[in-house]
């Protein structure tokens, strides 16, 4: 028999009776519980405290074999939105915002707040082994405190510290195989050339390659004269290796404590090697970490903590900017020309003098390379001091720190002669024409550097007391930060003072109120500072004397909390100073008249107005509200907590769309003009249950936030259909596809040479969107019912936007004795993808001819004279993109689901037993298999639906990755 004993905030104990008659116990408190400390605008607190809507996760959940931090957190924190683009190595930032998008105003003024260790600081490089926790602030009781920066959110991240104890060495190793989750494929060269007589057929052309030629390329009678290359696999490697090594130390003393992580992680990119070995043209990536944090009681009430790290990159990339070698690699036909003729001569296309075409391999491997070298390093000292001998509960906080930001770079370029193959002479030998004239010497280096420099102090006293069940807890804060760019003279300035009391009655009722007085030198004298305020209220209800001890078996912990509030951006993107005027000197002066040749008679340069004078800009407002709830179930084996949030944001800064030209400005004055309404939920949910010898844990997070365009700077349009306002961010604007034309819509004829020509019969809409119209081609709804398919035909908030208004994920651990497995998997909802984006170019066959386009296997599910089927993907070919362009317009032929769920992360392992690592001389040991993007299950199919619409899978692919680790604790 088995004896459970528990209670509320304590650690549950299992004694076997067996043949005892007497137990003596002692609980220990659950510090996972109540007196869990949680980060909060700067500084902390006991999570029971909490009346704010605060997300965190700990650093451990957060490793993956990747290099950037934002790319593990998708679907980890509730309240966050994130998207990865691309999966460039040392380009691969995932875009996140907290709570959605709140402000049409562009990317800068959505994104939020990133501090780490409360200083603000870049997110990208720093490695999850340092990170001790991960969190992110969003209403406004959490973020009123950082004024004019707290509208898009906050994220907090702490890196680790040290302890009073013997040293603990941790030693972590990853070695990793990556390949692209998913790559398009394409037809073969005599499939494409059919498909082009297809093409030119259905334009009344004949056709102009013949059978004996096509018969050529799929006999592969000449591999240099008659090509089928697959530019996929000749350019990437079926896969590349990836590594990670990490050491760190934690130790102390009661009187100085330390942790120091050093990291070393390498990268390599997916492009092939250079077989010249002249220089190295695949990407890569080497970082190098260091971090020192150092806490020193310098005296019995004064405790001194210093704080160094530092980020250095060494990137690798080819002369030709990836994204263009990509594309390049994907509009680039497979009968061309080979990536290099078999003698080894340089090959291209035989118009390249006067084409846009190049090959893609001489863009890889013959154009140079280039490599860059970041360094980022982050100093930081802090003073806290306890002023008791003033008066008890009284302390300082001081802080100072100092951060340089480098990056250096440098590109060689080689642009060899060139040659395309026009046959074979009596001997066999290739017979080459030189399409360009180039060197053999490599350029002289291209050089390039920018810096900055980042000053940031804090200064503050806090006052904490107790009486009678009352508690009362306050702060008043001076913060200033400038940031000065290695090109301008004057620094970013911003300063600001914050406040914050606490007040809890019983551990039951809880109220905070909060400010944030900012000041910026963005705008002019007297709209420099800001007042933003905030107001948080939370109700312990499990604490009550009414609450039923019976019900506390089940409900351990219920907790309500509400907040409202407001927050500013004060985010103007790049430019500066907005409310000053500008003129533009050397500007076309007045004109005399014409000339009797017709040339303009000028009398010389002048001045003209440039930026008109705003002295009355001011920040973006965002009033919160936020209602949450915390449940805790079974002894706090299961914790729920969920959130209501909606927001309006006002006074949205930006250019005047509707100013008439009479007012003679030049350049559209800037306004404060504007609102967006934003609303939604976000909740998670952990568990924990253990069986036996195994150990249970499940998670999972939701996310959903929509936005509305409630005021936008537009004229009435001409339709309501086409309006803005309404309507939500980033939303498509399209024509609404009906089907596909039919032989039945036309008046059928012939033309000179015998091919079918088509009018469209009377009564149907008349598109005037350019190209050739026929059976097989798109049909659109005429809106507005005149007669005419024009730009009025047009639909704005058709579908869903670009950006996810959902994103949640979801896992399970299991360990039994050692041997555990994990599996977390992450999606996204409420999100559309528009094919190829709004024009279809690079992936729509055709769109530039026959020799800069290509032809994916996907794209044979189309309509053809046999198979006049509405149920196909591609509508009739067309022999170019003018041809087509009534087809290739955006509209909803073209829109898909871009929802997906992915398996982000699965991990086996095992836990060396005590018996082993102590033969091992070790405190702990394990190995691990870990995969990572391991597939993903969505309606796109065509490419990775994360990627977004606009690329048509022309970026570079994202990663999947199988990994092996080893970790020992020393």
């Amino acid at each position: 028999t088995t004896l459970v004993f528990s209670y509320v905030g304590y650690f549950k104990q299992e004694v076997l009776i067996k043949d005892k008659t007497k137990i003596n116990i002692k609980l220990l408190t659950d510090t996972a519980g109540l007196d869990e400390i949680v980060v909060v605008g700067y500084g902390k607190k006991k999570k029971a405290e909490i009346v704010s809507s605060i997300s965190t996760v700990k650093g451990k959940e957060l490793k993956f074999p990747t290099r950037n931090l934002t790319n593990n957190i998708a679907g980890q924190v509730a309240g966050l939105i994130a998207i990865q683009r691309s999966g460039e190595p040392g380009y691969d930032n995932t875009e996140f915002w907290i709570r959605g998008v709140s402000t049409f105003a562009g990317a800068g003024a959505s994104k939020p707040l990133v501090l780490v260790d409360g200083i603000p600081r870049s997110i990208n490089d720093i490695e999850p082994d340092e990170i001790e926790t991960f969190s992110i602030l969003k209403d406004a009781s959490a973020t009123a405190v950082y004024g004019a920066e707290g509208a898009n959110g906050v994220v907090i991240i702490t890196s680790k510290r040290g302890k009073a104890q013997k040293p603990v060495i941790t030693f972590r190793s990853e070695h990793s195989l990556s390949k692209p989750t998913r790559l398009p494929t394409f037809v073969d060269s005599a499939d494409y050339l059919e498909l082009y007589n297809e093409a030119l057929s259905n334009d009344g052309e004949s056709a102009i390659f013949d059978d004996e030629l096509i018969a050529n390329y799929r006999n592969n009678v000449d591999a240099d004269l008659y090509p089928n290359t697959n530019w996929l696999d000749v350019m990437l490697r079926k896969v590349t290796e990836n590594e990670r090594h990490t050491v760190n130390v934690r130790g102390g003393t009661e009187k100085s404590r330390y942790f120091v992580s050093g990291a070393f992680y390498k990268e390599n990119g997916i492009f092939v090697k250079n077989p010249t070995n002249r220089y190295e043209s695949n990407i890569g990536v080497k970082r190098f970490n260091l971090r020192s944090n150092v806490d020193l009681n310098i005296s019995k009430t004064t405790l001194l903590s210093v704080d160094l790290s530092g980020q250095y990159l060494e990137n690798n990339y080819p002369g030709t900017p990836t994204g263009k070698i990509f594309r390049q690699m994907l509009i680039t036909p497979s009968h061309v020309f080979p990536a290099v003729y078999s003698d080894g001569t340089i090959s291209t296309f035989f118009k390249e003098r006067d084409s846009n075409m190049r090959n893609p391999y001489n863009l890889l491997i013959n154009s140079g390379y280039a490599k860059e070298w970041r360094s980022r390093i982050q100093s930081t000292v802090r003073l806290e001091q306890n002023l008791d001998f003033i008066t008890k509960g009284l302390s300082y906080r001081g802080l100072l720190s100092y951060d340089y930001d480098g990056n250096f770079s440098s590109r060689r370029g080689y642009n060899p002669s060139r040659f395309s193959a026009t046959g074979r002479d009596d001997a066999g030998n290739l017979i080459f024409s030189t399409t360009y004239v180039g060197t053999e010497d490599m350029s002289e280096p291209t050089e390039g550097f920018n810096a900055t420099k980042k000053i940031y102090m804090e200064s503050s006293f806090s006052y904490k007391t107790m009486f009678n069940g009352h508690s009362i807890n306050a702060m008043v804060l001076y913060m200033q930060k400038e940031s000065q760019q290695h090109n301008q003279a004057l620094a970013f300035r911003k300063q600001g003072l914050v406040g914050r009391l606490n007040y809890s009655f019983d551990k039951k009722y809880f109220i905070e109120a909060s400010f944030g007085y900012t000041g910026s030198e963005a705008f002019a004298q007297g709209n420099r500072f800001g007042f933003f305020p905030a107001v948080g209220l939370g109700y312990q209800v499990s604490n009550e004397s009414f609450f039923p001890e019976s019900l506390k078996k089940v409900i351990s912990g219920l907790r309500f909390r509400a907040s409202i509030g407001r927050t500013g951006n004060d985010n103007t993107g790049s430019d500066r100073f907005l409310y000053r005027p500008t003129f533009n000197f050397g500007a076309a002066g007045f004109n005399q008249g014409m000339t009797s040749g017709g040339a303009v008679n000028g009398l010389g340069a002048g001045i003209v107005e440039g930026q008109f004078e705003a002295p009355n800009l001011g920040w973006e407002i965002e009033d919160k509200f936020n209602v949450g709830m915390n449940l805790d179930l079974f002894n706090n084996s299961v914790s729920i907590v969920a959130d209501y949030f909606n927001s309006e944001r006002s006074g949205i800064l930006l250019k005047r769309r509707t100013i008439t030209e009479t007012v003679g400005f030049r350049t559209s004055p800037w306004e404060n003009f504007g609102k967006v309404k934003n609303w939604g939920v976000d909740g998670s949910i952990n568990a924990h249950k253990k069986i036996n010898n195994l150990d249970i844990a499940i998670r999972g997070t939701y996310t959903f936030a929509r936005n509305k365009i409630t005021e936008f700077d537009e004229l009435e349009p001409a339709h309501p259909w086409m309006a803005v306002t309404g309507t939500r961010v980033g939303e498509k604007i399209l024509y609404i596809a009906e089907r596909l034309y039919t032989k039945d819509d036309f008046d059928i004829g012939q033309n000179s040479n015998g091919t079918n020509s088509y009018a469209l019969k009377d009564g149907i809409p008349t598109p005037t969107l350019g190209g050739l119209i026929a059976p097989g081609d798109i049909k659109y709804k005429d809106l507005n019912s005149d007669g005419v398919i024009d730009s009025f035909d047009r639909k704005r908030g058709v579908g869903n936007p670009d950006n996810p208004e959902i994103v949640y994920g979801f896992g399970i651990n299991l360990d039994y004795k050692g041997l555990y497995a994990s599996a977390f998997f992450q999606g996204v909802a409420n999100t559309s993808i528009l094919l190829g984006g709004d024009t279809g170019e690079g992936w729509k066959p055709f769109t530039w001819g026959v020799d800069q386009s290509n032809f994916r296997t996907f794209a044979l599910d189309r309509w053809t004279e046999e198979n006049p089927s509405q149920n196909v993907l591609m509508p009739r070919l067309h022999k170019s993109g003018s041809n087509g362009a009534n087809n290739s317009a955006g509209s909803t032929w073209w829109l898909r689901d871009g929802s997906f769920l992915r398996l982000k992360n699965v991990e086996v392992g095992y836990k060396f037993s005590k018996i082993l690592v102590d033969k091992l001389k070790v405190q702990t040991a394990r190995i691990y298999l870990m995969g990572y993007n391991l597939h993903v299950w969505d309606k796109v199919k065509l490419w990775d639906p994360e990627t977004g619409k606009g690329n048509a899978g022309l970026n570079y692919p994202l990663p999947s990755t199988v990994t092996f680790g080893i970790e020992l604790t020393l």
